[in-house]
C-alpha cells in the first residue's frame, strides 16, 4: 500500500465514526482515521502541549526554582507536569475519539473475540502465548523486586521486606498478576503485532550494529570489557517497559496529533522527481556528515575546555557513521517530503524533552524520527513493538556510552532542569529558542491549516 494512497474503510468503521459524530480524516500518511475534531485543533494541540512543557521545565522550575533553590517551585513544577501527562493520557484520546488501535494499543474485547472465535489452533496458540507472558512478567516481577522498588521510587525497605515473609510476597505476586493483566490485555496489541515486530527489527539491528561499531572505534576492545550479558538483557527488559511508556506519550501521543493535525499533501513538488533525487540524497548526506561533528566538536569545547581528548579522528569516523543516514533521510524526504517534516518536528519532542543531555537530544530526535515515520502506517503502529526497539537501543548505549566510562562522547541519561550541576543562565539559551520555535509554528499553523479530505 502506498503511503499517499488512502486504506479502504470497513463498515465496522464507518458505522463506528458515525456514531461517536466524528469524521474519518486523512492523515499525513494517506490513510483514514477516526477523528472528532478539526486538523487544526490537532496541531494546535500537539505544539501547545510541547510549549508548555518546555516552559514548565525551564523558565519556570529552572529559572525560578533549580537555580534559586526554590522548593515550592520545583512541587509546583511536578503538579503541573503530572496534571498535563493526565490529560494526554486521558482526556485528550476522549475529545478526539481517539480508538486504542490509533494509539498502538491492545484493544481487550478484540483479544476476547480472537481467543473465542476463529480456528481452534489459533485459538490455543494465542492462549500459550498469553500464559507464557503472564508468568515471564511474572517472574521478572517477583524476582527482581528490588529493581521494580527502586524504578517505581518507593521506599528501599519494601525491595527487602515484603519477600520475608508471607503476606508480602503475596502482595509482591498479587500486584505483579494485577500489572501483569493490564500489560497484556491493553498494552500489548496482538493483531499486527508480526508485521509491527518485523519492521522494529529491521531498524533496531543496524542501528545496534551502529552503535557496538561506534564505540569500538572510540574506545577499541575497552569498550566491551565491562559489558554484562545478564545486565544488559535485563537493561533491554527494564527499557522495553520505560520505552512503551516513553512512547505512549510521544510516538502515540505526539504522533497521533501530528499526522491528524497536517494532511498529506497533494503538491506534485512533494515528491522529488528521480532523476534528482541522488542529488538530494548526497546534499542530506552532506549536510549530516559535515554538521553533526562540528556541533559536537563546539560542544565538547565548550563542556570540557581544554580538557577535551575529542580528536580529529572521532569526528571523521563520526562523518563517516552520519554520512549514509544523512542519505537514508534524503531518500525518504525525496519520496514524501512533507511526511518526513512532519516526522522531524514530531521527533523534535522526544529530543527535546532530553535537554539539557545534549547527546542524548541527538540520539532520540535520531531514534524519533525512525519511529514517528513508522508508527504513521496502521501496520506498524504497536507500541510494544517500538518499546522493543527502544528497549535494545537504551540498554545497549547505557552500558556503551554511559557517564564516566566512555569520555567526550559519553551519554548523560540524566535530563531536565533538575540535574544542571552548574546552574547558569546560559543554560536557558537552547531551551529559550526551542520554546520561540514552538510558538513560531503555533502561528504558522493557524494561518495555514485548512481542513481538507475528510468523509
Amino acid at each position: 500500500m502506498s503511503n499517499l494512497q488512502a486504506v479502504e474503510l470497513s463498515a465496522a468503521e464507518a458505522n463506528a465514526a458515525a456514531m461517536s459524530s466524528c469524521r474519518m480524516l486523512k492523515n499525513t500518511a494517506g490513510e483514514y482515521e477516526r477523528e472528532r475534531c478539526s486538523r487544526l485543533f490537532n496541531a494546535l494541540e500537539g505544539l501547545g502541549v510541547m510549549t508548555f512543557v518546555l516552559v514548565v521545565l525551564w523558565p519556570f522550575a529552572y529559572l525560578c526554582g533549580w537555580m534559586p533553590g526554590n522548593e515550592t517551585v520545583h512541587t509546583i513544577a511536578n503538579i503541573l507536569l503530572f496534571t498535563g501527562a493526565f490529560y494526554l493520557l486521558f482526556v485528550s484520546p476522549f475529545i478526539h475519539r481517539d480508538t486504542l488501535d490509533s494509539w498502538g494499543l491492545g484493544d481487550p474485547r478484540r483479544l476476547w473475540r480472537m481467543l473465542t472465535t476463529g480456528a481452534i489452533n489459533t485459538r490455543l496458540s494465542l492462549s500459550c502465548v498469553l500464559l507464557f507472558i503472564f508468568a515471564a512478567l511474572n517472574y521478572m516481577n517477583y524476582t527482581q523486586w528490588p529493581e521494580v522498588v527502586h524504578f517505581l521510587n518507593l521506599d528501599k525497605t519494601l525491595a527487602a521486606d515484603f519477600r520475608s515473609f508471607f503476606w508480602g510476597r503475596v502482595a509482591v505476586v498479587t500486584t505483579g498478576s494485577l500489572v501483569s493483566l493490564f500489560i497484556l490485555t491493553y498494552c500489548i496489541r496482538y493483531d499486527n503485532f508480526f508485521s509491527a515486530f518485523k519492521t522494529a527489527m529491521v531498524i533496531a539491528l543496524p542501528l545496534l550494529c551502529i552503535a557496538f561499531l561506534a564505540a569500538f572505534v572510540h574506545r577499541g576492545i575497552s569498550a566491551f570489557t565491562s559489558l554484562n550479558l545478564q545486565a544488559w538483557m535485563l537493561g533491554v527488559f527494564g527499557y522495553v517497559f520505560w520505552g512503551f511508556i516513553q512512547q505512549l506519550l510521544f510516538s502515540a501521543y505526539f504522533g497521533t496529533r501530528f499526522r491528524k493535525g497536517f494532511a498529506p499533501s497533494t503538491a506534485a513538488a512533494n515528491v522529488v522527481a528521480p532523476q534528482k533525487r541522488w542529488r538530494v540524497r548526497l546534499w542530506f548526506a552532506l549536510g549530516a556528515a559535515i554538521t553533526a561533528p562540528l556541533l559536537t566538536a563546539i560542544g565538547v569545547r565548550a563542556s570540557y575546555g581544554a580538557d577535551s581528548n575529542l580528536e580529529l579522528t572521532h569526528l571523521l569516523w563520526m562523518a563517516l557513521f552520519l554520512f549514509p543516514l544523512g542519505g537514508i533521510y534524503g531518500h525518504f524526504y525525496c519520496k514524501d517530503r512533507k511526511r518526513m517534516l512532519v516526522t522531524t518536528l514530531c521527533a523534535a519532542c522526544f529530543g527535546m524533552i532530553h535537554i539539557a543531555s545534549y547527546a542524548l537530544v541527538a540520539v532520540t530526535w535520531g531514534l524519533g524520527i525512525v519511529l514517528v515515520y513508522v508508527f504513521m502506517e496502521a501496520k506498524n503502529r504497536n507500541l510494544v513493538a517500538l518499546g522493543f526497539i527502544h528497549g535494545l537501543l537504551g540498554s545497549s548505549f547505557g552500558q556503551l556510552f554511559s557517564k564516566g566510562k566512555s569520555g567526550t562522547l559519553e551519554v548523560d541519561y540524566a535530563v531536565g532542569p533538575w540535574h544542571v550541576e552548574h546552574p547558569t543562565f546560559g543554560v536557558l539559551i537552547f531551551p529559550m529558542l526551542c520554546i520561540a520555535l514552538f510558538i513560531g509554528l503555533i502561528y504558522w499553523s493557524t494561518r495555514n491549516i485548512r481542513e481538507i479530505e475528510t468523509i
